[in-house]
């Protein structure tokens, strides 16, 4: 692996060595198209990727096409009776990342393949499912510093809402209370016991 000592944030000793970190964002058409080249290293990639690694990355799910996706957005919005074209710049997609603090991380290492990727395909499919859309893609990254997942999912609730609307906060703390985001930390200790 690289060196990454560089590149260690510098209040990394304060965080939450036991953390489960899940990160969505929603990318519209030319940001999705990129983010599947990264996540399924397509073409060339950053210099953090180690290349002679590459063939260890793991896809639990492959990504439809991403027009597929767009159709099924235009439809669902549609359907929730939105009569306003979509805008050019509009969220097809919502890309996720889970990663771990390192107590975390040497723990989640010590997993079997197998429940590795069950541990981060539920935590996945539980996050779909509580904001009302469809996981489309998951890909196990060992290629990097850490061994984490990114994971793409419908941009669109089933009710035909941008999932952006869903997540938009209030405070943290309400979000925690309404959504159940304690799913990282159970699947964790579920799988390995922290």
């Amino acid at each position: 692996m690289k060196d990454t000592k560089h590149n260690t944030r510098p209040d990394a000793a304060a965080s939450n060595p036991n953390a489960v970190s899940v990160r969505i964002e929603p990318k519209a058409m030319a940001k999705a198209k990129f983010q599947r080249r990264h996540d399924f290293r397509i073409g060339n990639q950053p210099a953090y990727v180690d290349g002679d690694r590459t063939e260890l990355n793991r896809h639990l799910m492959e990504l439809r096409p991403l027009p597929d996706i767009q159709r099924e957005n235009e439809a669902l919005r549609k359907r929730a009776g939105r009569t306003r074209k979509m805008k050019s710049n509009a969220a097809v997609v919502t890309a996720g990342i889970i990663t771990f603090g390192h107590t975390a991380q040497d723990a989640f290492n010590r997993l079997p393949e197998e429940m590795q990727d069950r541990a981060f395909r539920e935590l996945a499919q539980e996050i779909a499912a509580q904001l009302k859309t469809s996981l489309e893609a998951l890909v196990v990254h060992l290629d990097e510093t850490g061994t984490h997942a990114h994971f793409t999912m419908r941009a669109y609730n089933d009710d035909g809402e941008p999932i952006s609307n869903a997540t938009r906060l209030r405070s943290n703390e309400e979000t925690k209370r309404k959504r159940g985001w304690k799913l990282g930390p159970s699947i964790l200790t579920r799988f390995t016991g922290l």
